[in-house]
């Protein structure tokens, strides 16, 4: 009976996803909508990489020397940059400049779709990862299984409404498609296969660490900087904080 409810729990978690897409369509002003997603995202990624990812790498990777950590740690997350900045030849167009004329205009609509598309794919490796996760507590205790879902959706939310207000959407079906699934396929895989090595789940998580520390500080910060004056960017900072301040006591 808990396998059932595991699975449910991660579909229900991906789902919020959905959340952050209906407030970027009943949101007209795409522009202002797009700083506060990123200011908001910002928060709630950092918050990720010190709350969650960093602090289950050392876990997972407890029962080995310390010198082993420093080198694992520093290739994959390296590698994960890497694999970003491989993804940035592919998605064209992200340069911009502030200037306020059409020609600008377009190329920042770009950049926007350009950071939604690196946060999306990074996410979908992040999603599995909490699947796996949600689907193994639930089996165990039902009761944390739940609480760690709910801290999941939470989190998905804002990231959703950054996401699906900077790319287009139409010609990303199948991306976000994937990524409502990804917790949900996590969970799949972890009733499927019942366990995988601690030093696999630690390399999935240091390759995903990278891959959000490059989004956090190539794409989402200079973002941030250059608006940073716009009263959308300190409400997006003001509600990443308390989304987080929420998340702590559950």
């Amino acid at each position: 009976m808990n396998q059932l409810i595991s699975l449910i729990l991660t579909l229900i978690a991906g789902l919020f996803f959905l959340v952050g897409l209906f407030i970027s369509l009943k949101v007209k002003n795409k522009d202002k909508l797009n700083i506060f997603s990123i200011s908001l995202a910002l928060i709630i990624i950092i918050n990720l990489l010190v709350k969650d990812l960093i602090p289950e790498i050392f876990e997972l990777l407890e029962n080995y020397q310390l010198s082993f950590k420093i080198i694992m740690i520093t290739i994959f997350v390296l590698f994960g940059i890497l694999i970003l900045k491989i993804l940035d030849l592919f998605i064209p167009d992200h340069h911009h400049h502030h200037e306020d004329n059409e020609i600008n205009k377009t190329e920042h609509n770009s950049h926007m779709s350009h950071i939604g598309t690196l946060t999306l794919v990074s996410l979908v490796l992040h999603n599995l990862l909490e699947g796996f996760a949600i689907a193994g507590m639930t089996v165990n205790n039902l009761e944390i299984g739940l609480m760690v879902c709910i801290s999941v959706a939470l989190h998905n939310i804002p990231l959703g409404t950054h996401i699906f207000s900077s790319i287009n959407i139409k010609k990303n079906k199948f991306l976000v498609t994937i990524l409502t699934l990804s917790s949900f396929i996590g969970g799949l895989i972890f009733l499927l296969i019942g366990e995988i090595s601690n030093l696999v789940l630690a390399i999935i998580s240091m390759i995903t660490l990278g891959m959000l520390i490059y989004i956090s500080l190539i794409e989402l910060l200079p973002e941030l900087w250059h608006n940073i004056r716009k009263k959308e960017a300190l409400m997006g900072l003001i509600s990443g904080i308390i989304i987080v301040l929420i998340s702590m006591f559950i």
